[in-house]
């Protein structure tokens, strides 16, 4: 076993400590996820990996994706094991369910924000038609459990200065009339089809609103603030930000994000929409700065002011549904969540 994947190995072991109770209705059964070869994926299986080699829980995963053969081949530790099925298919066209699944997690969408500018009806097409056939795949089966939903934390539309911290019950507005409103309109229209299939035929469903995240298996190449960041510092700098850096974000690890997935699949209350991200706020310019003190010589940091289109903003979830409902509580702090995938992308580099 490599070194990086001995690193996500111990990760994965220790998010799970003294939470498997809160798993136990997933015991032996057969879990359908969408979207399966993407970096949430990898971390579902990785986890999945340890509760059955550990901890006997006995799952059976299928994957559903565009990309399953380059999967295996670029993680056979995971893409090989014989719990695992991966199928190959357009979300787009799909249309059955294997019968003895009981929990699904519907994650297939298209989220690169390039993708948003060069095909954005490709986007939207992906992100709602895609839900409706999954939903109506999960319709037919006889016993299903739960299907967990993956929206956005961007649904919200633009979050006012002075609210720390968005809960599930804010409702903001999004520029129907701009294109770059194609993934969170369409994150939206999901969320009502689930709402639909829920009112029509008692569907189980939990949305999930995730939020930013950091960690192994994430691309570099993502065209998102904080891999923009290590990239940059990889590659010796100089960081650049848009605007005056004091943009606020904030960043869960990708092992608390899997977990925080698997909890509300065994755990979620159906009909409820929990968001997904951490409460640790951090602006554009700290976290630049975080992120170079792991590099030497230290890059610099160069702000682009009066840039259009970069105005201040924030985005940062408030926590407490998750919490009080299903006793959430992340493990890794922003600190160590940085250090951890900076260490696991000079050890995947060898």
């Amino acid at each position: 076993m490599s070194p990086a994947i001995t690193q996500v190995r111990a990760d994965a072991d220790a998010v799970l400590q003294g939470r498997l109770e809160q798993l136990s209705p997933l015991r032996g059964q057969h879990l359908f996820i969408t979207g399966g070869s993407g970096v949430l994926g990898t971390w579902l299986l990785e986890l999945a990996k340890v509760l059955n080699e550990r901890h006997d829980f006995g799952l059976r995963v299928t994957i559903f994706s565009r990309n399953t053969q380059a999967f295996a081949a670029r993680w056979p530790h995971l893409g090989r094991e014989k719990w695992v099925t991966l199928q190959d298919g357009d979300i787009r066209y799909f249309t059955e369910l294997p019968r003895d699944v009981r929990y699904v997690i519907h994650a297939a969408a298209l989220t690169d924000r390039r993708v948003f500018a060069s095909h954005p009806s490709a986007v939207a097409e992906t992100n709602t038609v895609g839900t409706l056939r999954i939903l109506r795949a999960a319709i037919l089966l006889e016993d299903l459990q739960k299907v967990v939903l993956l929206s956005s934390g961007l649904v919200y539309g633009a979050q006012p200065w002075d609210l720390p911290r968005i809960d599930e019950d804010f409702g903001g507005v999004l520029k129907c009339n701009d294109v770059n409103a194609v993934y969170p309109e369409s994150k939206r229209l999901a969320e009502v089809m689930a709402q639909c299939a829920i009112s029509e035929s008692k569907l189980p469903v939990v949305t999930l609103r995730p939020f930013a995240f950091v960690g192994p298996y994430q691309s570099l190449q993502l065209p998102w603030a904080v891999t923009d960041f290590i990239r940059d510092s990889f590659r010796g700098g100089p960081i650049r930000i848009m605007g005056d850096g004091a943009t606020v974000r904030s960043l869960m690890y990708y092992s608390d994000f899997a977990y925080g997935v698997l909890l509300a699949l065994a755990a979620g209350r159906p009909r409820t929409t929990y968001n997904l991200g951490s409460e640790e706020p951090v602006e554009l310019l700290t976290l630049a700065q975080k992120i170079t003190r792991y590099f030497s010589p230290v890059p610099e940091i160069r702000l682009r002011l009066g840039q259009a289109g970069h105005d201040r903003n924030r985005l940062v979830p408030d926590m407490t549904r998750m919490t009080r409902d299903l006793g959430f509580k992340p493990t890794v702090s922003l600190d160590d969540a940085l250090r951890k995938t900076i260490e696991w992308h000079r050890l995947a580099q060898g």
